[in-house]
């Protein structure tokens, strides 16, 4: 299904996830501003707002453009790298923002969004209608002679103008009656392709229907298996908090659980420093009516990077704890993995570069909104590989 508002293509997108449920993806483009972003989430509502606040934002970027087209070059220019810079620091400022931005929502812990309860789609083949049917021609209406003066004087004439008009009957009978038999036979046969039609178009409702019964059956059953403490129960939900999370674009969404005894531990994929933006700012000189770019120094990144990995670290234990409304989490561990290239031999490589074990109940007791996230990790005893430093160094 696709959906074009306002020069923004919506392509909504189910993509098997871990776990009998499915994530929306959407894809939001902008011919105007030639954007293209997909945005994801575990439900459509979620998905569609996200999608939505995206194309708003895009849609007054380029209103504001269009208003400046007849104002000349350099104030046109200006806009753009304005424009330019505030895109830099949106995307700087989403790696640092990352835990703020999942301390308000409690990912997962209402099941009823994810129950598909949506009627089948597609219409009913519309019925045919019945052929049109002109009126039967009747002998009256095809007068024949009456009997005159002139007619009994003659009555070859009477006999010939009778059966002229018995002909003309004949014929505009024979006609109609063609007519009428061949409409109904193409009325039978359009029928026959509708009966067919619509017992394909049932079987469809019918194996949709099967499908989403099935799969709210499964989600019963995970609810169920949740509140009870069943080891796929308790990664299904955990699965559906981890989609909910927000995270900045480029960032993978691939992880790894394993459940048992009220310990959880992921396996989580975290971001190379392909995510660090490198462009600071952006201005433009009117005097070469071309912009000048400045970059992010190299200590900038690895800062930027640094507060990504570990804001991300917590914002999954804060996501996975909050949500665990059934109280059957006591701890996690949290694996963070990374590719990246190995400098040496020049292959590409993949470390775990953090590590950390969190107990539900000390973990809740920490202010997430005023720690500083690298700090805050250390507290918990989380460890750091020597990789870590060998990705804010080399490109990854």
């Amino acid at each position: 299904m696709i959906f074009v508002r306002n020069a923004v293509l919506w392509s909504p997108i189910a993509i098997k996830w871990s776990g009998d449920y499915h994530v929306v993806t959407i894809d939001v483009r902008h011919d105007g501003l030639g954007r293209l972003e997909r945005v994801f989430a575990p439900t459509e509502l979620l998905a569609q707002q996200r999608a939505e606040a995206l194309r708003a934002r895009w849609d007054n970027v380029f209103k504001r453009r269009q208003a400046l087209i007849g104002d000349g070059a350099d104030i046109l220019g200006k806009f753009e790298a304005d424009e330019r810079t505030a895109d830099a620091e949106r995307a700087a400022s989403a790696l640092t923002g990352i835990l703020i931005h999942a301390l308000p929502a409690e990912p997962g812990s209402d099941w009823a969004a994810l129950y598909d309860t949506s009627a089948y789609g597609e219409s009913a083949p519309a019925e045919p209608k019945p052929p049109l049917t002109e009126t039967e021609p009747q002998p009256e209406n095809f007068p024949r002679a009456s009997l005159t003066l002139a007619t009994v004087l003659s009555p070859g004439a009477l006999r010939r103008r009778r059966e002229a008009a018995t002909t003309k009957f004949k014929a505009a009978h024979d006609g109609w009656l063609y007519l009428k038999r061949w409409r109904e036979s193409e009325y039978d046969k359009t029928l026959a392709i509708h009966r067919e039609a619509l017992s394909e178009w049932q079987q469809r409702q019918a194996a949709y229907l099967d499908r989403q019964a099935r799969a709210n059956a499964r989600l019963d059953a995970l609810v169920q298996g949740y509140s009870k403490g069943d080891p796929d129960a308790v990664i299904g939900h955990c699965d559906l908090g981890l989609l909910a999370l927000d995270r900045p674009s480029g960032f993978p969404r691939f992880w790894t659980m394993n459940y048992a005894g009220g310990a959880l531990q992921i396996d989580y994929d975290l971001p190379s420093m392909d995510v660090v933006p490198l462009v600071k700012a952006v201005k433009y000189v009117p005097s070469r009516g071309a912009f000048a770019v400045s970059a992010l120094s190299e200590s900038e990144r690895e800062r930027l990077y640094g507060e990504a990995v570990f804001q991300t670290a917590l914002a999954v234990l804060h996501s996975l704890f909050a949500g665990d409304a059934a109280d059957v989490l006591r701890a996690i561990s949290f694996n963070g993995w990374a590719n990246y290239i190995d400098g040496g031999a020049g292959r590409p490589g993949r470390a775990c570069i953090l590590s950390v074990t969190a107990d539900k109940r000390l973990f809740q007791g920490i202010d997430l909104g005023s720690v500083d996230p690298q700090a805050c990790f250390r507290a918990l005893n989380g460890s750091i590989s020597p990789k870590l430093a060998a990705l804010v160094t080399k490109r990854a």
